[in-house]
């Protein structure tokens, strides 16, 4: 058996691309799966709050969801890439998701509060989804 594998061969090599340092690592394949389910609880939470527009908001928050979440979760990825605590990583998630609607008038009315809590959620349970999916670098002692 090599370092790179677990006794059932289950664990993934550790990257050389991969700064040593960095502890929760979101790949692509995280973030492909990461978006879609928060698209579907973000619209499926627009849909309590105006069931008559389900379908609308089914459409055209597809192509928004894609490339904001796709950015956002991104960037947020590698900013807390160093962050080992993954409730932290989804505290943050839900956090960035409501501070996106404040240069919206995100906080001035109750419905556009629904509207920023709903991303905010989305967020949230999106990065919550994929908390098996991230790889994560085992803590090094300052002897290896």
């Amino acid at each position: 058996m090599n370092d790179w594998d677990d006794e059932m061969g289950l664990a993934e090599p550790r990257c050389s691309q991969y700064d040593p340092r960095d502890r929760v690592i979101l790949t692509g394949k995280s973030l492909a799966v990461g978006v879609p389910v928060a698209y579907v609880v973000f619209s499926s939470l627009l849909t309590t709050q105006a069931p008559g527009w389900a379908l609308i908001f089914f459409i055209y928050a597809a192509i928004p969801a894609a490339f904001i979440g796709t950015a956002v979760g991104a960037v947020l990825g590698w900013a807390l890439r160093r962050v080992r605590n993954q409730w932290i990583h989804v505290a943050v998630f839900f956090a960035a998701g409501a501070l996106i609607c404040v240069p919206f008038g995100g906080f001035s009315s109750w419905g556009a509060t629904l509207f920023s809590l709903s991303i905010a959620l989305a967020a949230g349970v999106g990065r919550l989804s994929v908390w098996k999916l991230v790889k994560l670098n085992p803590q090094r002692s300052l002897t290896e």
